[in-house]
């Protein structure tokens, strides 16, 4: 089987040579592991992933939530880019007026981006003042008939590709989906304590503030579908509503007013014939069955290390039902653990699953930087046995 092959019976619950693998990183820990192969600390990540992943023994290169780190494309967009030290990103959030400012670890040569502390309807009392169509009116800075790599801060111009760099090959899934994250734009717009608070105290500004967040996201997918639907592979949704022990607020009210939207996203996104995968962080036992139901294909991150979110349980509650993707603690197994332990851990996995489908396997989430190289290696030596 080709990777593609291997990865796609994973998904339709059908018999794999071996289960297929991907590998997402901090790009430190990446560069380790390159230098680990002789590829010199000058190597670019994007010119050399496809060889690094050889060497490693891996099918995919995975970002957070889709397995296309390199092959996620999308619009044009030409809302005003923001200046540092705001950052800006594929994301989009700059475009609906949510600022980003950047952070660093120099220890590890690290840059990313945290939202701004004033979010653009953090003052707002009532739901007459969320203007109708605000977000909806963006959509006018968007060309969705040109589309090119999802830009990042960390590369140049000459850095990135484009579509001809993936179209027909055997290994990368072109991969699309952005501005779909409908609880967590609804926290970046109005902030994450308000907007919970108005769960309990203003309800009808929540109801208000979801409403137009729904609409946007239901025609950002629509129109993004237009364009590129018929060159597409993968359509990937993140929003991050549950923690460590649970979901973040009520599952009553993720029914009644999210998943109504995810549904209609994942409707319009099946009429191209589109893999479909959810992100979300935590224990998502509440939801998860909730969302298998609305038709998802792969459910990222299998965050292990969360209540009740263990291998086994996961396994026992969805092994059948839904392809997961990712496994493998980041927390504490992979940073804190010796190589024995990962592969006891891969052979866990390995005889619960089998070779029947139903599982992609790598880090949980990025790897971090602290992680020793053997670690992330001892994951594949075992699964390539």
């Amino acid at each position: 089987m080709n990777i593609k092959q291997r990865v796609k019976a994973a998904i339709n619950f059908k018999p794999v040579d071996r289960i297929p693998t991907m590998y997402r990183g901090i790009d430190y820990l990446t560069k380790s592991l390159m230098k680990h192969f002789g590829f010199g600390n000058d190597s670019k990540i994007e010119k050399n992933y496809k060889e690094l992943l050889k060497n490693m023994g891996a099918d995919l290169y995975s970002t957070g939530y889709n397995p296309g780190y390199f092959s996620t494309f999308v619009p044009e967009c030409s809302y005003p880019e923001p200046e540092l030290p705001y950052a800006k990103s594929g994301s989009f959030f700059y475009a609906l007026d949510i600022k980003t400012v950047f952070k660093s670890l120099d220890e590890y040569q690290y840059t990313y981006a945290v939202y701004d502390s004033c979010p653009p309807l953090a003052d707002i009392e009532s739901e007459k003042e969320v203007k109708k169509d605000f977000l909806v009116e963006k959509l006018k800075h968007f060309d969705f008939n040109t589309y090119h790599q999802i830009p990042d801060f960390k590369l140049k111009k000459m850095d990135i590709l484009s579509y001809d760099d993936f179209k027909d090959n055997y290994q990368d899934f072109i991969c699309i989906g952005v501005l779909n994250e409908v609880f967590m734009i609804c926290c970046y717009l109005r902030g994450m304590k308000n907007f919970l608070e108005d769960f309990a105290f203003n309800k009808r500004l929540a109801e208000r503030v979801i409403e137009e967040v729904g609409n946007f996201c239901i025609q950002f997918n629509k129109c993004e579908l237009e364009g590129f639907g018929n060159k597409a592979e993968w359509y990937a949704m993140w929003d991050d509503v549950a923690g460590q022990y649970g979901m973040m607020f009520d599952p009553v009210l993720f029914k009644k007013y999210f998943l109504p939207i995810y549904k209609k996203i994942i409707e319009n996104t099946k009429k191209h014939n589109l893999i479909f995968s959810w992100h979300c962080c935590g224990n998502v036992n509440d939801i998860l069955p909730l969302m298998i139901d609305a038709g998802i294909d792969v459910f990222d991150v299998v965050q292990t290390s969360a209540k009740d979110m263990e291998i086994e349980n996961v396994y026992k509650r969805y092994g059948r039902d839904i392809c997961l993707h990712g496994g493998i603690d980041v927390q504490k197994l992979l940073p804190f653990g010796k190589p024995k332990d990962i592969k006891n851990e891969v052979k866990k996995i390995m005889n619960l699953w089998g070779r029947n489908g139903g599982i992609i396997l790598g880090p949980s989430h990025e790897a971090l930087p602290e992680t020793p190289v053997e670690n992330i290696l001892a994951i594949y030596e075992e699964i390539g046995k």
